[in-house]
């Protein structure tokens, strides 16, 4: 019995030993593999699977079971990603669309006002063009108002009337420089030199002390009488030409022409003058020329001087001339 206890202690204590290094071994074996773990640890979960006809040895690993996959939720899914790039896509072309049209729209923009900016400045140009013909317009038609305007005139002058020839320098009855009055009147052409003028005047000339009853030298039946003055009233009309000076109102002018002119006043005896409405009117002829200084259109001053011619048909004791010719020299005022 005694043995039987021994021997059945003995066995006890074998399998006690056996069971505690066992323990320990497999503690052992799982802090080295957690320690192992912890070292090896990947953030992506490696699955490993074997084919499902092979069948796992003893001692493998079996595989994971596969998850069960919804078709339906990957189509939904696969469809919201498409959708989501097409929107996104969309969003993309639109906003480049809208990016172009903005750029379009400015450079329409600018073209317009650049546009806008040309007209204007060839509308200024073309102002500034039309002011300038306006006023070259202008000016050229007022140059020529002012070298060929006309128009009606009508203007008084006086001045000295010299004798000329025989009526000033014969021995007996001759005449010495006297005074004139002249009243022209006429009308200039617009547009060419040409213009026609009428004057009415009226001359008188001093007689010298030579005068005799007969027109020759004392002696005889000869006697001398006492000298009177010659008048001479003369309506004379004139075709004149004018030649502008510059770019002023003034200008030279010529004229001529016929007149009709009566002389009276010079002694027909010793006691009797001719009288105006006893002389006869004779013809004659003048030509001359001048100057208008005018301040305006038809306004201004003249000097003008003519050589006037009258014809006498019948001379007379008294008054022995077959031409009277005399010079007066005037300044007038016209308007």
């Amino acid at each position: 019995m005694r043995i039987g206890f021994l021997s059945s202690c003995a066995i006890g204590l074998a399998v006690a030993l056996t069971l505690g290094d066992v323990s320990s071994a497999y503690a052992q074996q799982r802090d080295t593999t957690r320690r192992t773990t912890r070292r090896t640890t990947s953030s992506r979960r490696i699955p490993i699977s074997k084919d499902r006809g092979t069948q796992t040895s003893p001692g493998e690993v079996a595989p994971a079971p596969t998850p069960t996959v919804n078709q339906d939720s990957i189509a939904a899914a696969e469809r919201a990603r498409q959708d989501s790039i097409a929107a996104a896509e969309r969003a993309r072309q639109e906003e480049l669309a809208r990016i172009e049209q903005m750029r379009r729209d400015s450079i329409a923009a600018a073209e317009r006002r650049r546009q806008d900016s040309i007209a204007a400045v060839e509308r200024a140009r073309q102002d500034s063009i039309a002011r300038a013909d306006s006023i070259a317009r202008a000016e050229a038609e007022m140059l020529r108002l002012r070298r060929w305007g006309g128009g009606f005139y009508i203007g008084v002058a006086g001045g000295a009337s010299m004798p000329m020839g025989d009526f000033k320098n014969r021995a007996n009855n001759s005449y010495n420089t006297g005074w004139n009055v002249t009243v022209p009147f006429g009308w200039d052409f617009t547009g060419n030199p040409f213009g026609i003028r009428f004057d009415v005047g009226y001359d008188n000339l001093k007689g010298r002390n030579n005068f005799t009853n007969t027109g020759g030298p004392i002696g005889g039946t000869t006697v001398r009488i006492q000298e009177h003055d010659a008048t001479i009233v003369s309506l004379n009309g004139d075709v004149k030409l004018r030649v502008p000076l510059g770019r002023t109102w003034s200008r030279f002018y010529v004229l001529g022409g016929a007149g009709a002119n009566r002389v009276y006043g010079y002694p027909t005896s010793a006691s009797a003058t001719m009288k105006f409405s006893d002389a006869k009117t004779n013809w004659g002829w003048n030509a001359g020329a001048g100057f208008n200084f005018n301040f305006g259109r038809m306004t201004g001053l003249f000097l003008e001087s003519r050589y006037i011619s009258v014809n006498a048909d019948n001379p007379t004791a008294t008054f022995p001339y077959n031409n009277a010719t005399f010079v007066p020299i005037v300044l007038g005022i016209q308007f």
